[in-house]
C-alpha cells in the first residue's frame, strides 16, 4: 500500500468524523476552554468531544472493523489499533479534567491509528471488488496488445523467433489468468495478466522502436478495409498509455500526447459516422489521419514510430 494512499485513507476518516460532527453540532455553540475556533469550522466544545469520542468508542470496541483487525494475524495492525484504544481512553481522561483541546488532538490521533490498522488488514470484500476491476483493466490492455501484434504479423511469415516465443508465453499466461478468474482466484489471475502485459509491452515496443512494419494486404471491399483500419486504430490508441508508462515523458510531452489523442479520437468518430452513411472510402481516409495522430502521440512519448507503418494496398 503506497504512503499517499494511506494518507488519503486516513484523511477521509478524519473528515468523515468531523463532517458528522459539523452536521450534529449547532453553529452557535460556544467554546468552553477559550481557545480559538478550529480551521475546519468545528469548535472544540464538550459536546463535540463527546460526540466524536462516542463514534470512536463504537469503532474501536464494537464494529466490524474492530473484529477484523483484532482477529487478524497482522501484528502491526493490532498494535496500531491498540494505540487507538489507548488514545481514546486517554482522551476521555483529559476531557474529564476540562482539557478539551488536548482530548480532541488525541481523538484525531486515534483516527489516524485506526486508518493505519485498516490499511494493513483491508476488507476482503472491498479488496475483491478492487481486484476484479483491475482484472478487467489488465485484460483489456493484454487484448489490445495482442491485437496490435496480430495486425503487425498479418501476411508475414512467422518463424520461431524470440518475439514469437515471448508472445506464446504471454498467451499461456493470459490463458492461466482466465482459468484462475473463472475459479474465483482473481489475485492469482491478476499476477498472470501482469506477466503477460509486461511481455507483450516489451515485445510491442521492441517491434515498433526504429523498425519498419508495413501491412501488405488486399481487401475484398472498402467495408472490409475499413473494419481492418478501425481495429488497427484502436490498437494504437490502447498502446499510447502503455508507452507513457514505459517511457515516462515530460509534462510538456504529455500535454502534446493528449492533444494528439483527442484529435485522433475525433477523427475516428468522424470515420464511424461516415461508415454508418456507407461512405467507407472517406471513413478509411479519416481513420488513416487519426492513426497518424496516434503515431505522433507515440513519438512524443519517446517511442520512434516509422511513418511507413500505414497500410499499403
Amino acid at each position: 500500500m503506497t504512503t499517499a494512499r494511506l494518507h488519503i485513507h486516513q484523511a477521509v476518516l478524519v473528515l468523515a468524523v468531523e463532517a458528522l460532527l459539523a452536521l450534529a453540532a449547532p453553529a452557535t455553540l460556544a467554546q468552553t476552554d477559550g481557545a480559538a475556533p478550529r480551521p475546519r469550522g468545528v469548535e472544540v466544545t464538550r459536546q463535540v468531544i463527546e460526540q466524536k469520542a462516542a463514534m470512536i468508542e463504537k469503532l474501536v470496541f464494537d464494529s466490524p472493523v474492530a473484529t477484523r483487525i483484532t482477529g487478524s494475524q497482522n501484528v502491526d495492525a493490532r498494535r496500531h489499533f491498540n494505540n487507538a484504544r489507548e488514545l481514546y481512553t486517554h482522551s476521555r481522561a483529559l476531557a474529564g479534567s476540562g482539557q478539551l483541546r488536548g482530548a480532541d488532538l488525541l481523538l484525531n490521533e486515534a483516527i489516524w491509528e485506526i486508518g493505519r490498522a485498516q490499511m494493513l488488514v483491508p476488507d476482503q470484500a472491498a479488496r475483491l471488488v478492487e481486484e476484479r476491476g483491475r482484472y478487467e483493466q489488465l485484460k483489456g490492455s493484454v487484448d489490445a496488445l495482442l491485437r496490435t501484434y496480430q495486425l503487425g504479423a498479418e501476411g508475414a511469415p512467422r518463424p520461431d523467433t524470440p518475439s514469437e516465443r515471448s508472445v506464446a508465453r504471454a498467451l499461456a499466461a493470459a490463458d492461466h489468468a482466465r482459468i484462475d478468474a473463472d475459479r474465483g482466484r482473481i489475485v492469482e489471475a491478476n499476477r498472470a495478466l501482469e506477466q503477460a502485459l509486461t511481455v507483450l509491452l516489451k515485445n510491442a515496443l521492441s517491434r515498433l522502436d526504429g523498425q519498419t512494419l508495413v501491412y501488405d494486404r488486399r481487401f475484398a471491399s472498402s467495408r472490409e478495409e475499413y473494419a481492418h483500419e478501425l481495429e488497427r486504430h484502436r490498437s494504437y490508441d490502447s498502446l499510447v498509455p502503455l508507452a507513457i508508462l514505459e517511457y515516462r515523458p515530460s509534462r510538456e510531452a504529455q500535454t502534446l500526447i493528449e492533444r494528439y489523442v483527442r484529435q485522433s479520437r475525433a477523427l475516428r468518430e468522424r470515420a464511424e459516422a461516415q461508415a454508418a452513411a456507407n461512405d467507407h472510402a472517406q471513413a478509411i481516409l479519416s481513420l488513416a489521419e487519426g492513426t497518424d495522430n496516434l503515431q505522433r502521440a507515440l513519438h512524443a512519448s519517446g517511442l520512434t514510430v516509422p511513418q511507413t507503418m500505414g497500410s499499403s494496398q
